[in-house]
């Protein structure tokens, strides 16, 4: 179990990884998740979504719940408004342009993000530090919609992503991988003291351990030890690591 409280805002349903999500909540080693459904395009989706709505059901809003978007399907917003339609209990979007092969910009994004404006739901997105998929990317897109609640999975490039948080009030950073450095932190605590910042893990693929200089690590206590590291204290570590969830997903 965690030593502190612990909202992974970042995780998935994925292939192979059946029950792990369910297991992670049931044993109390998270509190809470931010769980991304899995995309249309991987077979049986809907087998395998089904254990999110069925964690979404036990526990309520401390399972939040986002639907991938294919930005590469050109009939992404009718896929989008039939699964909202069949699961209203869905919170949010997940987009992932460079996985799609779609650059970042108004007409390949801008749809989606009216859609989750209209339905008040946040967005989460992969960045990634190469052109039109990078976080800065991002910012004509959000200039026009700047009520959306705004996750930028992966941080990166880190600068850009820390300057889309300070140009966005809804806009929040989320570091796992591409931004897990002393950068980001010490930048975000000037900024911000660290309230900005959301904890994610993007796993279960690398749960329950993963290996790091092939000693086996459990991966919550891990993030939970290394925002100690990076943090002044353990309130900061508490607000990294479950308050600020709190405050963007609204959960209180």
């Amino acid at each position: 179990m965690a030593s502190i409280k612990f909202f992974d805002s970042h995780i998935h349903i994925y292939t192979g990884c059946e029950g792990r999500c369910t297991e992670l909540m049931a044993s109390g080693r998270v509190d809470g998740m931010n769980l991304i459904l899995l995309s249309p395009s991987y077979k049986d989706h809907e087998k395998l979504n089904e254990e999110g709505f069925a964690l979404k059901k036990k526990y309520g809003k401390m399972v939040q719940l986002a639907y991938w978007a294919d930005l590469g399907d050109k009939n992404h917003i009718k896929a989008a408004e039939k699964a909202f339609k069949k699961h209203p209990e869905i919170t949010g979007i997940k987009i992932h342009p460079g996985g799609n092969g779609v650059e970042i910009n108004e007409k390949n994004c801008g749809k989606i993000f009216d859609f989750a404006k209209e339905r008040e739901l946040y967005v989460i997105t992969h960045t990634q530090p190469t052109e039109g998929a990078n976080a800065g990317a991002f910012r004509p897109v959000m200039g026009k919609r700047k009520d959306v609640r705004f996750i930028l999975g992966h941080a990166s490039p880190i600068e850009e992503a820390v300057y889309m948080a300070l140009s966005f009030e809804n806009c929040y950073v989320e570091p796992c991988w591409l931004a897990h450095f002393s950068l980001m932190f010490e930048m975000m605590g000037r900024l911000f003291k660290y309230k900005k910042m959301l904890v994610g893990t993007d796993g279960p693929m690398r749960f329950p351990t993963w290996k790091v200089d092939d000693v086996r690590v459990e991966v919550i206590e891990e993030e939970i030890s290394y925002a100690r590291k990076m943090l002044p204290s353990m309130k900061e570590v508490q607000l990294y690591c479950y308050d600020n969830a709190i405050e963007f997903f609204r959960l209180k």
